[in-house]
């Protein structure tokens, strides 16, 4: 009996659920993403993943970790199965007809300018905060970041696009082995290219560390669905010199970001 109400306790009332159903989540979103330091993100309807975010139609807003699990309302999911169950669903049900699903993910200041169905409310990301403050279970059982003092929106910007870059930089500062993960197979799941598909920096002991932060190596591993692969800092050092050469004031940009959060990194002892 007393697991059974502990149980119930730990479930957020109906008339929660129903209010942040019907507002798409955003305000509980936004109230987890404060919580937790994980990232922001939208799944939007679109017809090309290059259409301005003005003609896409917004579907869902959650937050999305380093790895595979994605958390809404509703709990953890893997981001595959979300997709599938919750994401498409809805899509349908709105008759999005020929369009694609994009997820994009932002910063809290940037998620409150975008044109999304339902606009965020600070009453309604209150109520949420009051309701993960009442309700702790579901905050418990979240992975808590290697590194909360870095924005989230930050580190996955070097995650997704710019991992060469901070890998660099990283080596540049602490002297890490900058490498390179070439991938020859994926899990069925994962839709990634054979080739490269990100960087890290090897520590002595073995584990891995990007913009998320130090941890062992099946974590980024897991992170892209890759099962077989090579590490080459040759490839490494292609990627830089490619990124460099094509995008000299970007790659300006973000190497000396980079050095501003491995700075950070070492203030903070991590």
């Amino acid at each position: 009996m007393g697991s059974k109400k502990q149980k119930e306790k730990d479930k957020f009332p109906d008339e929660l659920m129903r209010e942040w159903e019907n507002s798409d989540g955003v305000n509980f979103a936004i109230a987890l993403a404060r919580a937790s330091g994980w990232l922001l993100q939208v799944d939007w309807s679109a017809r090309s993943q290059d259409d301005p975010v003005e003609q896409m139609k917004s579907l869902r807003v959650y937050v999305a970790t380093d790895g595979e699990a994605v958390y809404d309302f509703n709990g953890r999911k893997l981001f595959q199965a979300y997709n599938q169950y919750v994401i498409t669903p809805i899509a349908q049900k709105r008759q999005y007809a020929g369009a694609g699903i994009l997820s994009r993910f932002y910063s809290e200041e940037k998620l409150w300018k975008l044109p999304l169905r339902v606009k965020p409310s600070e009453a309604g990301i209150v109520r949420a905060e009051e309701a993960l403050r009442n309700y702790p279970a579901f905050m418990n059982k979240m992975p808590k970041r290697i590194n909360p003092h870095v924005p989230a929106h930050l580190a996955a910007a070097f995650t997704f696009s710019r991992c060469a870059v901070f890998a660099a930089a990283n080596q540049a500062i602490k002297g890490l082995p900058a490498t390179a993960i070439s991938v020859s197979r994926y899990a069925p799941f994962a839709m990634g290219k054979i080739g490269f598909c990100h960087s890290v920096n090897v520590h002595p002991d073995g584990e891995w560390e990007d913009a998320w932060g130090k941890q062992p190596s099946e974590n980024i591993l897991n992170r892209y669905g890759i099962e077989a692969y090579s590490l080459s800092e040759p490839v490494q050092q292609e990627v830089v010199a490619k990124l460099s050469k094509n995008s000299p004031e970007l790659y300006k940009e973000y190497y000396h970001l980079a050095e501003e959060l491995i700075g950070s990194f070492q203030l903070h002892g991590k």
